[in-house]
């Protein structure tokens, strides 16, 4: 018996999208990814600290990696919709017509998530805690998808343990401090605090340490705020030092940003510091996990 002409072209082509890679098979299927990272681009404090571009490089990286398997483009700033839209267009250009947006951020509870959300058209206005009063809109005929950021998600809490455990000899006697930079709203804060407190949780259950505490830096916030935050930091650090081992842990995307003003605050102090969270593969597969969900399961906007 023989197969109609359209049956062998179906044949074909479905023997073809078979032996494509996973990049183009994705393309084909007319999904990519999106980044939205905050990028580095000049020093900012004082002390020894990797220069902006390490963070710039990481995030490029990550995307590299992740365009084997979908494709992905990288849009750097907070909320920019310059970026955004120059990212969109090579999304588009390289067949993309659903997006999945993921978040390279520690926390949902900010600002920029929301002003991004405006930008791609996904909420009908700006972030309730931002500043700012207008911003451009993305012009795109893709579907997006939004991600959370990494909030409470186990493979942080898995990155910030191993971070802890590669600068302490003895957990029973070391004090962890996570420190994020948070956010400027107190509310906002509340949120990141509750979410870190989720990753001390996983380290107290699974590293053995003598405890672990959580603190946010509010770097951006005013300067009353910025200081008693600042100074809580170095009493905890302090305190903890004088019965033991500490180990600081920036729950930070990647060095080339806050991490020298941190050490800053703990000039005189006895205290070992951790990797931030990137260069890591968790952070890859929490990126990929972020884009499988929205895919296979419809729209997850937080």
């Amino acid at each position: 018996m023989f197969s109609s002409p359209g049956r062998i072209l179906a044949a074909i082509a479905a023997a073809t999208v078979l032996h494509l890679s996973p990049a183009a098979r994705a393309a084909e299927a007319g999904e990519g990814i999106l980044l939205l990272a905050h990028g580095a681009h000049a020093h900012h404090g004082h002390g020894h600290h990797a220069p902006p571009s390490v963070w710039n490089a990481n995030v490029e990286q990550l995307a590299r990696a992740l365009d084997t398997g979908r494709p992905t483009e990288v849009a750097f700033g907070m909320a920019d919709p310059t970026t955004i839209q120059a990212a969109v267009d090579r999304l588009e250009g390289r067949g993309v017509k659903e997006i999945a947006v993921v978040p390279l951020f520690v926390s949902s509870h900010s600002p920029i998530i929301g002003n991004s959300r405006y930008i791609l058209g996904l909420q009908p206005e700006l972030a309730k805690t931002t500043r700012l009063r207008h911003l451009d809109r993305v012009s795109s005929a893709a579907k997006f998808r939004f991600a959370g950021a990494m909030d409470a998600h186990p493979l942080v809490s898995e990155t910030l343990l191993e971070r802890a455990r590669a600068v302490t000899d003895d957990p029973a006697k070391t004090t962890v401090v996570l420190i994020a930079h948070g956010p400027n709203d107190e509310g906002e804060n509340r949120l990141w605090l509750r979410d870190m407190e989720v990753h001390a949780g996983f380290l107290r259950e699974r590293g053995g340490f003598r405890s672990v505490d959580v603190l946010t830096h509010r770097n951006d916030a005013p300067p009353p705020v910025k200081a008693e935050a600042r100074a809580a930091f170095r009493e905890r650090v302090a305190e903890a030092g004088r019965t033991g081992t500490v180990v600081v842990v920036p729950v930070l995307l990647s060095a080339g940003g806050i991490e020298a003003q941190l050490q800053a605050d703990l000039e005189g102090l006895a205290y070992r510091f951790a990797q931030p969270l990137m260069p890591h593969p968790n952070i890859g597969r929490w990126v990929e996990a972020q884009a499988a969900a929205l895919f296979g399961h419809g729209d997850q906007n937080p």
